[in-house]
């Protein structure tokens, strides 16, 4: 007998072959309701935004201390609870929020949550350099190298500027901010686009991702190894 418990623990398996345990919809259907009426943020960079301080500052930030219930859900996402649909949808409108100077991206409570779930943040981009005959058709398709197009605040109409071209784009968390692209148009005129961040503070100095700094960026070269190193390194390899 104690033979076979201990095989059991040695093994884990306690549990694992036993019926599945059903549980009914009426055990948890209230707390589903109410997870709808609530976003999930994901701090990029852990090593400046404690879960616990964002807990706290996110609600004073949105003017909504008393009215927004936080609380940790694992060991980089967060859930608040609001008690007004108009409240949520204020937050989500006035987004992206950042706290520690680093970005905060917010979404929606999902019942069953897809793939790119909390993996982009969707950023106001200005496009600059654009010529002027240049459509919102064509700003968009320069603009979409960077993420999908989500919206465009320019009409060709009505707007009173045009150094630049606000265009909102899904970014993922996880690719490499760029900031010029060179363009080249069917009638051969060439241009140099620049893309400007709203609301962007910090980036990684190496990489130029939004979710983490140059201290912990793993795209950095260990240190003490050189690029000469490197080349040195692979010539050698080749003589063998």
């Amino acid at each position: 007998m104690a033979d076979e418990i201990w095989h059991d623990i040695q093994y884990m398996v306690l549990g694992r072959d036993d019926p599945e345990l059903f549980v009914p919809q009426a055990a948890y259907g209230v707390v589903v309701a109410g997870n709808r009426l609530s976003l999930i943020a994901r701090p990029l960079n852990i090593h400046a935004q404690h879960l616990r301080r964002v807990l706290r500052a996110l609600p004073r930030s949105w003017g909504m201390a008393s009215r927004v219930h936080g609380r940790i859900i694992d060991d980089r996402c967060i859930q608040f609870r609001f008690r007004s649909g108009i409240d949520l949808a204020s937050v989500m409108l006035r987004g992206p929020w950042l706290f520690n100077q680093w970005f905060v991206p917010l979404q929606r409570w999902e019942d069953f949550p897809r793939a790119d779930f909390l993996t982009y943040i969707d950023l106001w981009v200005q496009v600059r350099g654009i010529p002027l005959y240049v459509s919102t058709m064509t700003v968009r398709f320069i603009a979409s190298t960077l993420g999908p197009v989500t919206g465009l605040d320019f009409d060709e109409e009505t707007s009173t500027q045009i150094a630049f071209i606000r265009v909102k784009v899904r970014i993922s968390i996880t690719d490499r901010m760029r900031f010029f692209r060179r363009v080249r148009f069917e009638s051969r005129e060439g241009a140099m686009i620049g893309f400007e961040y709203e609301r962007l503070h910090r980036i990684c100095s190496n990489c130029c991702r939004i979710n983490h700094d140059v201290d912990h960026c793993p795209y950095l070269a260990p240190q003490g190894i050189t690029i000469m190193m490197v080349l040195m390194l692979l010539m050698m390899k080749r003589m063998f």
